[in-house]
């Protein structure tokens, strides 16, 4: 519900009763509530105090004829006029006699002295009671100093019970006090009498708590389960029946009182404050009020305190649907919290509340620590400016899905920001403007847009991805331009990890790509095809190797002047294929014939269409230091125009085929040890031409 007031004739709501406000209340109800209770006992105790004095003046009229008159209370016994004895009634008001008494005293249990007075009479003094008692522990003492001890109990049916004596019907805190104590007064209701003498009615017991500290508890063994504490330096009474009621319960004053004043403390123990039945007010000093259980205002009750502080020390609870409001409207006082503030319920769906502030919001750090500021996963609403103190942060968790959005205005971040974990940066529309070192937290992307909708990102300065401490990559996906400032010309620089370039790579016209000559990076390019449309260098000492892939060459390729060119290592060569002419060595100079070395067979094979393939050698000398064997059918033919030789070794030659000699041309056999010899007799057909030696 919320109130409303007219403020120049215009109707505005009403702000909130504040918390503080609302407790001080209670508290105040909570006292006035207790003060009409304790009233009513002192009340209930004062009429039973009449009743009793009523009694005893009765017993001291029928029973007691012997008592004795008291030595020294004259004021305390004497009656106004002269003592005169009651009569009954008899005839008109004038008529009425009253019989004299005397005032007497009689021992009612030793070291127990009292004093009795009877009213005479409407219009005279009341009654008056005294009692004197003699403390300690020994036998007949009239209240009894019971056991510095944390419980005792004293079973008063038993003669023994007080100190191997009947304990008498007072009982006394000792001189030396050393802690709380409880008594159990048991069997009462057949406790022991003066002389043995059986106990009818009902009788008080007194429980006097002479301690400054210590607070003295009185119970029974009814079963009743109810402990009447005497506070330090107080006392009680109590009475027990001897067949009335239930067996040996103490009957303590009365809880009802019509009312209650209090000149000092005023402290309940155990059970339930209750004032619903009064209608009213609960006022306290200026003292502090303190409510160590929970308070409850039912119905449309109000609670207000004075202007003093208000001290809540257990958990306050405000009813549903209820408001908590501090002042009013413009005129509201300071609401502290000294502990945690819970608005609405905590897990539960639909129960979430809202805490609407009109004003500034300050939170300070409690001393030697730092506070923390928690909402809800809903939305936060700011409808102010924000300002973080130097030093600290603004945080996100970064295990949630929660999306940080600002208004149209400028965002300032005089310090460094971080988003945590895979979290997430997401500003509105309009340019953003970093003024200061931006830097993004590690294994965290920066991504401008979305796939295939990013916008331009135009950095003005230096960008820097890692530094000498970690590498980092850049992944981008589209196209990366670099342009110059005005004349001067700006260079791309990686760090020393590996650059992935996943699309095409184009060098502009008359640039070039170069890798640092003295470093030791390698070169790597996908699976695809690789195009190079300049020349390619690789200086020094560097190598140049490929993958397990073919690698096609489609120009011109050149092995610098004294460059090894090998194909696979020292037996693992792999299959070198041409597919077209092979040249070793230049033809174009002198001096640039090369040599080619083969470890290993040649093989030369025709074309699959059965074109026959040629082998032809410089006109320089050919040696060959192996077997050479010629194919069925194949010949060896030296040009006829030319002066060539043809030399064997020392070896045997077998011309298993017809030897042909030219026109003109001999077949001469220099001088030699053996002569040339044939197989054939000198009888044979063919002699002519082979003459065996002779």
């Amino acid at each position: 519900m919320v109130r409303a007031a007219k403020v120049d004739g215009t109707t505005v709501p009403r702000s909130r009763p504040h918390l503080n406000q609302i407790m001080v209340g209670l508290v105040l109800l909570a006292m006035g509530t207790l003060i009409v209770y304790m009233y009513r006992i002192i009340d209930d105790l004062h009429k039973e105090q009449q009743d009793l004095r009523g009694q005893l003046t009765a017993m001291a009229k029928d029973k007691w004829p012997h008592l004795l008159v008291h030595p020294g209370s004259e004021k305390f016994l004497d009656s106004k006029g002269e003592p005169q004895r009651f009569a009954k009634t008899v005839g008109s008001k004038e008529d009425r006699l009253r019989r004299p008494v005397e005032h007497r005293v009689e021992e009612v249990h030793p070291g127990h002295m009292a004093a009795f007075e009877v009213p005479i009479g409407a219009e005279e003094e009341k009654r008056r009671l005294a009692g004197f008692f003699t403390t300690g522990t020994a036998a007949g003492v009239g209240c009894f100093e019971v056991a510095d001890s944390a419980t005792t109990t004293y079973t008063v049916s038993s003669a023994t019970a007080c100190n191997s004596n009947a304990c008498p019907d007072c009982f006394i805190t000792p001189a030396t006090v050393s802690q709380d104590m409880t008594i159990t007064i048991a069997a009462c209701s057949t406790a022991q009498w003066i002389r043995s003498t059986t106990r009818t009615g009902a009788w008080e017991y007194k429980f006097i708590n002479t301690h400054a500290t210590y607070t003295m508890s009185i119970t029974d063994n009814s079963g009743s389960g109810i402990t009447y504490k005497v506070p330090p330096q107080s006392h009680v009474t109590g009475w027990c029946t001897a067949s009335l009621g239930t067996n040996d319960r103490l009957y303590f004053p009365s809880t009802t009182l019509p009312t209650l004043s209090v000149d000092s403390g005023l402290t309940l123990s155990a059970g339930a404050f209750d004032a619903s039945a009064s209608s009213g007010a609960f006022s306290t000093s200026s003292g502090t009020n303190t409510l160590n259980g929970n308070t409850v205002i039912n119905g449309a009750g109000t609670f207000s305190t004075g202007t003093g502080n208000v001290g809540l020390n257990g958990n306050v609870l405000i009813a549903d649907s209820m408001t908590f409001t501090v002042g009013s409207a413009g005129s509201g006082g300071a609401a502290a919290f000294y502990g945690t503030v819970a608005i609405g319920a905590s897990g539960v769906a639909g129960q979430g509340r809202t805490l609407t502030l009109t004003g500034d919001l300050t939170q300070q750090d409690p001393t030697s620590s730092t506070a923390a500021f928690t909402t809800g996963s809903g939305a936060v609403g700011i409808n102010g400016d924000v300002t973080i103190a130097a030093n600290k942060h603004l945080t996100m968790t970064n295990t949630g899905t929660g999306a940080f959005t600002t208004g149209t205005g400028a965002i300032t971040l005089n310090g460094a920001t971080t988003i945590t974990g895979s979290n997430t940066f997401t500003t509105g529309l309009g340019n953003v403007e970093l003024k200061g070192a931006t830097t993004v937290a590690d294994s965290t992307a920066f991504t401008v847009g979305s796939a295939g909708a990013g916008g331009t990102t135009t950095l003005y300065g230096a960008v820097v991805v890692g530094d000498s401490t970690g590498a980092a990559a850049v992944t981008v996906n589209g196209n990366i331009a670099q342009a110059d400032v005005g004349a001067t010309q700006t260079t791309f620089t990686t760090g020393t990890g590996a650059v992935s370039l996943n699309g095409d790579v184009a060098v502009a016209s008359g640039k070039n790509l170069h890798m640092a000559s003295g470093g030791a990076g390698t070169f790597q390019t996908g699976t695809g095809t690789a195009t190079i449309y300049g020349n390619l260098q690789i200086s020094g000492s560097k190598t140049f190797t490929t993958g397990t892939g073919a690698v096609s060459l489609q120009g011109t390729t050149n092995v610098a002047d004294g460059v090894a060119f090998s194909v696979g290592s020292n037996n693992n060569g792999g299959l070198a294929q041409f597919f077209g002419q092979v040249i070793i060595g230049s033809g174009t100079a002198n001096g640039a014939s090369t040599q080619l070395d083969l470890y290993g067979d040649f093989v030369g094979h025709d074309d699959l269409d059965g074109t026959a393939k040629t082998f032809a050698t410089a006109t320089g000398t050919s040696t060959f230091n192996g077997d050479v064997a010629i194919a069925f059918n194949k010949d060896l033919t030296m040009s006829n125009t030319g002066t060539g030789t043809f030399t064997t070794g020392t070896g045997a030659i077998a011309l298993n085929g017809d030897v042909t000699i030219a026109a003109g041309k001999t077949l001469t056999v220099t001088d030699y040890t053996n002569a040339i010899q044939c197989n054939l007799a000198s009888t044979a057909p063919g002699d002519t031409f082979c003459k065996a030696s002779r």
